[in-house]
């Protein structure tokens, strides 16, 4: 159920999310243009108040769908100077309540998961147009992020499989393979990728270092070595939406119970509320029409791979944190039943009868206008799949569909470069 009141984040942004459903990603974009308070997708604002770094990640994303790469790789650079992390390490129930009921209105913070694919997801953009230093810049900066969340003892292993695998794609193009072998150990942390056997094998030839995994990898393979690659093909699909919040309500007694040992603060005003429930920001999926995917080249269909799911990984980052958020959401509603008790109070002084409507009316009127956080980054990609071909030379065709429907075909040719990148992002 939705809870009544002010619009939400997700509210005002139904037209341009009713539009990315349908596949029409140049009307979402003219809606992100409005709601910057920009006349085109060419210009960032004067000034970076409210949600409007939230939506330039959004932005960014319909650029990347739209293959305007050094447009969406501005955008996502500039949310990122003016994005907060959401810093849960004192007094989290007290942060979260802050945040997520009552300050809406701040700049966005972003939890862990989505800070760090911001720069694993500006990556693609600069190695689609074959910027391998613009791609070094976002490896550093990926880094730096995650070292900082590992200091923090925050783990975030999807997105951090994504931009380690990109960074060593990177950097083994850049002719640093040592660096690169380090990156590819990283990434195989979630398990077998087999688009890696040829490139580890080739890197391993040349380069000293070994991790338990690039064993494992070197061992399977046989031998050390392999043919030399003169060009290669990396395909890279940003396939659907991560699940996003919607209010809820919910009794307090299912609250209280959800909330568990993070309740503790005083609670027992609750019994005089006349709401009886508590509004909080649920993760609720968002659907695909998308198909199965498959690629092809040159008319040959290629093997695709899982590399990371961003949408378990926003997934379980909620659920950790949602008995902090319920137990703020019953917090924040035992403020407003003791501002309630103090005006029935003040109102029995002159008869029971006032005391009791004007508390009601108030309590009322505060549940109604009730409004949590739905902010999140909703365009960020559910799904990121990989795959890695050998080119001969010459000019080859890239065809990506998606159950039969919507085709995309994309014409490369490595011939002044060893690597050429396709990144197909599709939102719907």
């Amino acid at each position: 159920m939705t809870a009544s009141g002010c619009a939400t984040y997700v509210d005002s942004l139904d037209k341009a999310t009713r539009a990315t459903s349908a596949g029409n990603y140049e009307e979402a974009l003219v809606t992100m243009n409005g709601a910057l308070d920009v006349p085109s997708a060419d210009e960032l604002p004067n000034q970076w108040k409210g949600d409007r770094p939230l939506i330039a990640l959004e932005r960014g994303s319909l650029q990347q769908s739209l293959g305007r790469y050094r447009g969406a790789a501005r955008d996502l650079s500039a949310a990122e100077g003016n994005l907060e992390l959401l810093d849960l390490s004192t007094d989290p129930v007290g942060t979260l309540g802050s945040y997520i009921f009552s300050d809406s209105l701040k700049t966005y913070r972003t939890p862990p998961t989505e800070r760090l694919s911001v720069n694993a997801i500006n990556m693609l953009n600069y190695l689609a147009v074959g910027d391998l230093d613009g791609a070094a810049v976002e490896a550093r900066r990926f880094q730096v992020m995650r070292d900082y969340l590992a200091a923090q003892n925050i783990q975030a292993d999807r997105p951090a499989a994504l931009g380690t695998y990109l960074a060593g794609f990177t950097f083994e193009h850049r002719g640093e393979g040592d660096r690169a072998l380090r990156y590819y150990e990283e990434a195989l942390g979630g398990g077998r990728l087999e688009s890696l056997d040829g490139a580890v094998s080739r890197l391993a030839r040349a380069n000293p270092y070994r991790g338990p995994r690039l064993s494992q990898v070197l061992s399977r393979n046989g031998k050390q070595g392999g043919p030399t690659v003169e060009r290669e093909l990396l395909v890279v699909l940003a396939l659907g939406r991560v699940p996003h919040r919607e209010p809820k309500r919910i009794p307090v007694g299912l609250a209280v119970g959800m909330a568990g040992t993070y309740v503790s603060h005083d609670i027992n005003f609750l019994k005089y509320g006349a709401s009886k429930v508590v509004v909080y920001p649920e993760l609720v999926s968002t659907p695909s029409t998308l198909g199965e995917p498959a690629v092809q080249v040159d008319g040959e269909a290629v093997q695709v791979e899982e590399l990371a799911d961003l949408g378990s990984a926003i997934r379980q980052e909620y659920e950790e944190m949602k008995p902090k958020i319920i137990a703020a959401a019953l917090t924040r509603m035992a403020s407003r039943a003791a501002i309630a008790e103090g005006i029935r109070a003040g109102g029995r002084q002159q008869s029971d009868l006032l005391g009791d409507i004007l508390s009601i009316l108030f309590e009322s009127a505060l549940v109604a206008f009730d409004r949590p956080d739905t902010r999140s980054w909703t365009l960020l990609p559910s799904r990121i799949l990989v795959a890695r071909v050998v080119l001969k030379p010459g000019a080859h065709d890239v065809t990506v569909g998606f159950g039969g429907r919507s085709n995309r075909t994309v014409t490369v040719d490595a011939a002044n470069s060893d690597f050429a990148t396709v990144v197909v992002t599709e939102p719907r």
